[in-house]
Formats: structure tokens, C-alpha cells, sequence
């Protein structure tokens, strides 16, 4: 339904509304640009959360850290980004 009134909107009496059309067109882009962006922050956030989950489970054995193991464990995590990097 919405489809159709937007079509009413652009074309009437066989003659386009450039201005309606390029509202009309531009309203669809923005709002999917909004969900594309709020999908991709989300799918962002869950995959920090799952490296930080895995790491946790896997050098910590799921404890705390301790601050020194911690600091150490930050360290470690800054060198392997860098040397991934550089290997590119």
C-alpha cells in the first residue's frame, strides 16, 4: 500500500514529480542507511564481546586476571595486532 501511494505521489496525470521522486528516493536511502549502520555497530559489539569471551577462556581458564597478568596479557594482545599488520 505504502508502495502505491508513493507512486501516486511521484506521477501524476502521467508527468513525474522530480521533486517528490528525489524525496521519495532519498528517504528510502537514509533510512536504510540508518539500519545498515545500527546492524553493523551490533554485529561490531557481539564480535568484541566473542574475542574477549574466547581469550578469557582460553589464557585465563575463565578467572580473572590478576593486574600483572592482566597488563601482560594486554601487551601481548598490542604486539600480535602489530606483527599481523606488518606481515600484510
Amino acid at each position: 500500500m505504502a508502495k502505491k501511494k508513493q507512486e501516486l505521489a511521484v506521477q501524476v496525470n502521467n508527468q513525474i514529480d522530480e521533486t517528490e521522486l528525489f524525496k521519495n528516493v532519498s528517504e528510502i536511502i537514509e533510512n536504510r542507511k540508518y539500519r545498515m549502520q545500527a546492524a553493523a555497530n551490533s554485529e561490531a559489539t557481539i564480535m568484541f564481546w566473542e574475542v574477549g569471551q574466547y581469550v578469557n577462556s582460553v589464557i585465563l581458564d575463565a578467572k580473572r586476571a590478576a593486574y600483572g597478568k592482566k597488563r601482560r596479557l594486554v601487551l601481548f594482545s598490542v604486539r600480535q595486532r602489530t606483527v599481523k599488520r606488518s606481515s600484510c
